[in-house]
């Protein structure tokens, strides 16, 4: 498919995405928490994104 976005995590994302909706929008959620073995920045993040309502 096409991308339609990308962004930065404020730390390190070595988990598993997952998707939910809530009244016909989608949002995909990811936990940021950085890994100190491989070197990415340390956090304690629950990140959720959602496209904007005129993207289809």
């Amino acid at each position: 498919g096409e991308k339609l976005w990308q962004g930065r995590l404020p730390a390190g994302g070595q988990a598993t995405p997952m998707t939910y909706e809530v009244n016909g929008k989608q949002y995909v959620v990811i936990s940021a928490g950085g890994h100190g073995s491989f070197g990415t920045k340390m956090g304690d993040y629950i990140v959720a994104y959602a496209l904007p309502d005129d993207v289809k």
